[in-house]
């Protein structure tokens, strides 16, 4: 299995429902990280390749041709997550990046939020996001949204607020950003106890992680249904037969921070 990055927990959930497929079966997992490095990407890679793996499911799609050009070579299993490509190496199990930015943006805009902003890093599922949120606000007569590209780490996010002056609406490309930034609200006298319509700055993040679920004021987010994910990308390694690319949708969980 080869993730992003195992710093963020957000892709935990994913890797656990592969484990809990597969392992009872007798099959081990081997877990590498990319960290959102094209080059490393490929290198790791040609290492899970040079195992002689009976499938590898990685998180995105491939970031180069030589990737997808060595994984098409393996005649093995490939399942890709997180994503929903029109055409994926040999399967496919996630959802639609863009539209989870349009159903975040359409959120925002039915709030009577008027300038919106998005945090969070510019790998290809974070742009997709970026890109259905931006189109969408666009389309709504709305002003053009701004985007902050951050670090990886949550850090980044508490100071994000200082460089978005007058932003009334945030969408992080994850729930790691969303928490950092409310922390920074929370520093700036910019957060709320009461419910969404009381926040100065409405704040959604996406992976639905627990510690959102636990801070005050709740967090509202996108949820993927990363467990749903691993052990509909497990299935899809074990049988090749039907359907190969599978949609499993995401869900807006609408909360207090927005």
């Amino acid at each position: 299995v080869l993730v992003p990055t195992i710093a963020n927990s957000i892709f935990a959930d994913t890797v656990q429902g592969l484990s809990d497929k597969l392992e009872p079966l007798g099959f081990s997992v081997i877990l590498a990280q990319s960290r959102y490095d094209a080059e490393r990407e490929e290198r790791m890679l040609a290492a899970l390749l040079s195992r002689r793996p009976e499938a590898i499911i990685m998180v995105g799609s491939p970031a180069t041709e030589d990737s997808r050009r060595l994984l098409r070579q393996a005649r093995i299993p490939i399942v890709e997550t997180w994503e929903l490509p029109p055409d994926p190496i040999d399967a496919v199990a996630g959802f639609d990046n863009f539209q989870a930015g349009v159903a975040v943006a359409r959120h925002f805009i039915a709030q009577g939020r008027r300038q919106l902003a998005f945090i969070g890093g510019d790998d290809p599922r974070g742009t997709r996001r970026w890109l259905g949120f931006q189109q969408q606000a666009l389309a709504s007569g709305l002003p053009a949204p701004r985007r902050l590209i951050l670090e990886r780490n949550a850090s980044g996010s508490v100071a994000a607020h200082a460089e978005l002056p007058g932003v009334d609406a945030v969408f992080a490309a994850n729930d790691a950003h969303a928490i950092g930034f409310m922390s920074g609200l929370r520093a700036a006298g910019l957060l709320r106890d009461g419910p969404a319509s009381a926040q100065p700055v409405a704040v959604i993040g996406l992976g639905d992680l627990e510690m959102g679920r636990l801070i005050s004021p709740k967090l509202s987010t996108i949820s993927v249904h990363g467990a749903e994910i691993g052990r509909t990308a497990a299935t899809l390694t074990l049988d090749r037969g039907g359907e190969r690319r599978i949609d499993l949708g995401f869900e807006l969980v609408l909360r207090d921070s927005g």
